[in-house]
């Protein structure tokens, strides 16, 4: 009896394996063996405009010149300004907003639905849609801050105001997630912990910091993880809103890369770019990753 139940088992493990296939077979295709062969790429001087030409063997060249190269470098620092920023104000408004949404009050329903609109819109639409808010002589931004006083601003011709117009479509489109899942973190703490603060007559910063931070812990790092990762990859909203410009102020370093590859078709450039920017997005995630893991003091 207990050899024909073995005997079940593993043919019910044999059979979940085969219907795993399909889906190995598609992430390798898509996944793995691009991955792969843009690192084999990146080791050759390869240019699509030249056909007839053999790509030719430079081993770590690409990334040497990527290193040199100033208009890489300054890229890399408009995605990491732009990344702090971005994440900062999401979850310091995040927090305040999570607060607020597991409130019992009676409008709660409403700022839930309206929470949720600017998720239910494409990052493509969402530059486009915005590019006409921002737009100096008929936007509604402009004509908001001409009834209030003030003057009409040339939101994307002007570096400092387009690098600030960008971040502010960012938050607007990914608040939403940050305040759900941070609310969701609230509502799950146990009520119990504040009911022994409040007997020992603790404030309400004290709690904040004492309870509510620590307990969080785990749950702050994922959102950060995961808001931290998703604005590195930003590029159809900037693509869409200012393409870069004006000048190179707002060229976060996936619009360069997509630039030197599929604009100049520098393709050996562009995947020793990509790899190296995939390392500076695994080393900032993985302390993040650390914090998830890490044990409760």
């Amino acid at each position: 009896m207990i050899g024909k139940i073995s005997t079940y088992k593993t043919q019910e493990k044999r059979i979940a394996a085969w219907f795993l296939v399909p889906a190995i077979a598609i992430l390798l295709v898509t996944s793995v063996f691009p991955l792969l062969y843009s690192l084999y790429l990146s080791a050759f001087q390869y240019n699509m405009l030249m056909p007839g030409v053999e790509p030719k063997f430079i081993g770590l060249k690409n990334y040497i010149n990527a290193f040199a190269n100033k208009e890489f470098l300054y890229s890399l620092r408009v995605s990491l300004t732009y990344v702090f920023a971005s994440v900062s104000i999401e979850f310091v408004l995040g927090f305040a907003i999570a607060f607020l949404v597991t409130a019992k009050i009676k409008a709660l329903p409403v700022i839930r639905v309206t929470l949720l609109l600017p998720l239910m819109m494409t990052p493509v639409v969402a530059g486009i849609l915005w590019r006409f808010l921002f737009n100096p002589e008929y936007g509604v931004i402009n004509f908001l801050l001409s009834r209030l006083g003030g003057e009409k601003l040339t939101w994307l011709a002007t570096s400092q105001l387009a690098f600030r117009a960008i971040i502010i479509v960012e938050v607007w489109q990914q608040l939403p997630v940050v305040i759900f899942v941070l609310a969701a973190g609230i509502a799950s703490l146990p009520g119990v912990v504040y009911e022994s603060a409040d007997i020992d007559g603790a404030n309400w910063w004290q709690k904040f910091v004492n309870i509510t931070l620590p307990l969080l812990r785990p749950v702050i790092a994922v959102i950060l993880l995961l808001r931290v990762m998703d604005c590195f990859k930003i590029f159809d909203v900037i693509y869409t809103l200012t393409y870069g410009g004006p000048g190179k102020s707002t060229e976060v370093v996936g619009l360069f890369i997509y630039k030197e590859g599929l604009k100049f078709f520098q393709i050996g450039r562009a995947t020793a770019m990509s790899w190296i920017f995939l390392v500076i997005v695994l080393a900032i995630s993985s302390f993040f990753m650390r914090e998830v893991w890490k044990e409760p003091d």
